[in-house]
């Protein structure tokens, strides 16, 4: 049993790699016969919350320990399950990496888990309690691995069997990968994130629907780190709008509007212009909106648009007292706006947050 298991989950682990680069690096798993597993119940049905008697695995995120019931008919699924769905969830999803913070350092694991959750503190996840984020990972990973790996009939013979709630929690899961695709779907609940511009444009696609035929060009720009939200700017023919799901923040402008803010050398346009990359659309064009800003002369009315809207997210600040992120940005913009157009009051054109920086403006 040994190496046909140890084959499984190098097999698992192989495609798990491939399509997600993630790796199992801190998890453990641990088997038990039938007689040690009713031991190992005894010895920690008071101190584990919901361990059931005829349970078949578990998995403790506190020492990332995954336990299993070698006799168990469904033991591949269960492996997967607690294993794989568990495991990576608690090493690698923002979600699960707070969950083992918290029952290492005695916190309040359990509010965490079945409390509903504040969107303003957590935007993350794809249901409204973290119990379903970790459980629905699970039970969907457990699935895709049973598929891959040529076990599809166990896991349909397990589905039949487990709780009606618990085949909820799993379509659910199912239909959210399809609707934000795969790539969105590991973010949205949290995992690192590769700055794949096809892989974006996809999910866009998706979420966009026939919207996206009005999409003239899609920039990526923003830090890019894998723990980052990922950041595009988008000009189209749709209404002007600011997104943002917990992962994905949009900036898109209305084709108009954005030649309206062009104009202005507003700050907001031209960071993401001279700072990001082009991910979707013509490239030339692209290049030729630029050289327009860059040979432009500068205005007055551009010196006191951004005058003015730095005096506006001022105004706005009040209004994201409960909003960590958005008040950021709020305080961020106050002072690029207010460098901005003291610069260009001097002829000069800074166009980016990151020449601020470097020339130490901020």
């Amino acid at each position: 049993m040994a190496s046909s298991l140890d084959s499984l989950i190098k097999e698992a682990s192989d495609f798990i790699s491939s399509e997600f680069n993630l790796q199992i690096k801190k998890s453990q798993l641990k088997i038990y016969s039938p007689k040690n597993w009713k031991k190992f119940y005894e010895a920690n049905k008071e101190s584990i919350i919901g361990f059931q008697k005829n349970d078949e695995g578990l998995y403790i995120p506190k020492s990332y320990s995954a336990y299993l019931r070698e006799d168990s008919a469904f033991f591949v699924p269960n492996v997967f399950h607690e294993f794989f769905g568990h495991g990576l969830f608690c090493e690698q999803s923002s979600i699960g990496k707070k969950l083992v913070k918290l029952t290492q350092n005695k916190g309040d694991a359990n509010s965490f888990l079945y409390d509903k959750i504040d969107l303003r503190i957590q935007p993350l996840g794809l249901t409204n309690k973290n119990i379903d984020n970790y459980e629905g990972f699970a039970l969907w990973l457990e699935a895709l691995l049973c598929k891959e790996t040529g076990n599809k009939k166990n896991w349909d013979l397990k589905k039949e069997a487990i709780h009606k709630d618990y085949r909820v929690l799993f379509e659910y899961f199912q239909e959210a990968e399809k609707k934000l695709t795969r790539f969105g779907f590991m973010s949205q609940l949290g995992f690192l994130k590769e700055y794949d511009g096809k892989k974006i444009v996809n999910t866009l696609k998706h979420l966009y629907g026939s919207n996206f035929n009005n999409i003239e060009f899609v920039v990526l720009y923003g830090s890019q780190k894998p723990e980052s939200d990922i950041d595009l700017f988008i000009v189209s023919n749709n209404p002007s709008q600011n997104y943002f799901n917990g992962w994905l923040g949009i900036y898109e402008l209305n084709k108009k509007y954005f030649q309206y803010l062009a104009d202005k050398l507003d700050i907001r346009v031209t960071d993401p212009l001279f700072s990001g990359n082009l991910i979707y659309g013509d490239k030339s064009n692209f290049e030729k909106i630029k050289k327009e800003i860059q040979a432009q002369p500068i205005s007055q009315e551009a010196i006191n648009h951004n005058l003015k809207q730095a005096q506006k997210q001022q105004e706005y600040l009040p209004q994201f007292k409960e909003s960590p992120r958005d008040k950021k940005n709020c305080l961020r913009y106050i002072k690029t706006y207010k460098i901005n157009a003291q610069e260009l009051s001097k002829g000069k054109k800074i166009l980016t947050l990151k020449n601020i920086k470097e020339k130490k403006l901020l």
